[in-house]
């Protein structure tokens, strides 16, 4: 039987080993700089622990260009792209377009602010009902080799790599 789950599994500190083994890839990842937690709360610069879904994926290249690459849902980042990690809005843990999208948040993530971490990013599904003060904004990204503030970030190549062979089955498993 395929296994369709990717495996981060924590070192010490905000090291981590990220491996695919359905596709044979194996690679160094950061995670948060405070390490990895069961309970995930916003800003508290921890990777949650545990197996989720993943969600959209997202990058600085365009619709067009990645269309037939991958088999999951993509959008480009635009300078209109945010991801709200205000635990008071209506839009908390959510990609909104500042264009089709009345503001009713402080803060914000400005995704285009990122064009290297975010050439390629997945969401990660850690708090999926998007329950206030839960965590926002967990990614899988590229990473310039250096701890997160909860994502799990990996060097680009294989990035471009892995964001082409997951589909909507597939999972990630933050274990210890």
């Amino acid at each position: 039987m395929k296994d369709n789950t990717i495996y981060v599994k924590v070192q010490e500190g905000s090291l981590a080993i990220l491996e695919f083994p359905e596709h044979n890839i194996k690679t160094r990842a950061y995670i948060g700089k405070k390490g990895a937690s069961e309970i995930k709360k916003e800003g508290n610069e921890m990777t949650p622990l545990g197996t989720f879904d993943l969600g959209i994926a997202l990058g600085t290249h365009s619709n067009e260009e990645m269309q037939n690459k991958l088999t999951i849902d993509y959008k480009q980042i635009t300078d209109d792209m945010y991801w709200v990690d205000d635990s008071n809005s209506k839009y908390y843990n959510q990609l909104v377009d500042i264009k089709d999208t009345k503001k009713d948040w402080d803060s914000a993530e400005h995704l285009i602010d990122f064009p290297t971490e975010y050439e390629y990013l997945v969401e990660i599904k850690t708090n999926p009902n998007n329950v206030p003060g839960k965590g926002s904004a967990i990614f899988l990204h590229c990473t310039q080799n250096e701890p997160t503030l909860g994502c799990v970030g990996i060097d680009r190549i294989t990035m471009e790599k892995l964001i082409q062979l997951i589909d909507n089955t597939t999972k990630i498993s933050i274990l210890k």
